[in-house]
């Protein structure tokens, strides 16, 4: 049996007073709006709750108190061993309430003096070929300031994303042909994509153990290179495009962001993987070791109006029928 593996790695950047050209998909590019859509993914369009999106932020954030297992803690900072801690906590629980499998994958990468830990939950379709639905949790800031930034843009605004995505695909279960990976990964900012490239190999590990194949549907739309492969896969892209121009008032803006995100990681297996974000999400002055990452400045209409198309974009990769 051979799986089937669609990898989508979330960069959002929704951060406030920013230039709001349109949903980008990688970072750059033309503008490129895209043909109709040929599927009817409305529905789950419409359910995307904007007041869930917020909330999830607000406690991802660490805005308001959050209750894991049995506890009342506040989230925030993703830098230090405690804060990573809370929230894989939180994320396993959010994820086991859906009805999720939930594997710890715990690493040690090569040359780097902290070990890390991804987490993947499994939504098991009525085949194993997966969607792979990865965002990165950790968190930096400024030197000698790291646990006082909370990283709200970089990346819970894709974190939320992804926990709304699990939440409307359970609901559409039945909908789904394929099973859905989501993956909290760790060490993005600090270790060189460690931990999506620790998942990349476990997953490569797995399939080649239970002998099936990592084989994408469709091509990707994203261009990149290594020492050794270059990467330039349009049909993905074009499949986005046709969905925000269905369904969305946004535009889509194309190009290459390369090894800046975990997406990268499914690459260099051979796996075909899609980032989209908000366009030039780098363009936010809080983001990455800048500090100031909060919530206040998140713009939370323009996180939901990019969160639509994105979660009917993934609904049709998982194979959700009209």
């Amino acid at each position: 049996m051979r799986i089937q593996v669609v990898a989508i790695a979330l960069l959002i950047g929704c951060h406030g007073g920013s230039e709001r050209p349109g949903a980008g998909v990688d970072a750059g590019g033309a503008v490129d709006e895209g043909a109709p859509a040929t599927g009817d993914l409305e529905v789950i369009f419409d359910e995307v709750d904007g007041a869930r999106i917020t909330q999830v932020m607000r406690e991802l954030s660490g805005e308001v108190p959050v209750t894991v297992n049995g506890t009342s803690i506040m989230l925030g900072e993703r830098f230090d061993d405690i804060g990573r801690q809370k929230f894989r906590d939180y994320w396993t629980q959010t994820m086991q309430n859906l009805g999720l499998e939930i594997k710890p994958l715990h690493y040690q990468a090569a040359g780097h003096p902290r070990p890390g830990d991804d987490v993947e939950a499994i939504l098991r379709g009525p085949s194993a070929d997966s969607v792979i639905v990865i965002v990165h949790y950790d968190s930096i800031g400024p030197v000698g300031s790291e646990t006082s930034n909370p990283g709200a843009d970089d990346d819970m605004s894709g974190m939320s994303i992804m926990l709304e995505t699990a939440r409307l695909f359970v609901k559409h279960r039945s909908q789904l042909a394929l099973t859905v990976r989501f993956v909290a990964s760790d060490e993005e900012e600090v270790a060189g994509l460690a931990g999506a490239r620790a998942y990349a190999a476990y997953i490569k590990a797995l399939s080649q153990s239970e002998g099936f194949a990592l084989v994408a549907a469709v091509d990707v739309f994203s261009c990149g290179r290594n020492a050794t492969s270059s990467f330039d896969f349009p049909a993905l892209g074009d499949q986005f495009a046709a969905i925000v121009a269905s369904y969305s008032t946004l535009h889509v803006k194309r190009g290459c962001i390369g090894a800046n995100s975990d997406h990268f990681a499914m690459w260099e297996i051979g796996v075909p993987a899609v980032v989209y974000s908000e366009h030039n999400p780098f363009a936010n002055p809080h983001f990455d070791e800048k500090g100031g990452d909060v919530f206040a400045r998140i713009d939370l209409a323009y996180l939901t109006s990019i969160a639509r198309p994105a979660i009917a974009f993934q609904a049709a990769l998982a194979g959700v029928q009209k």
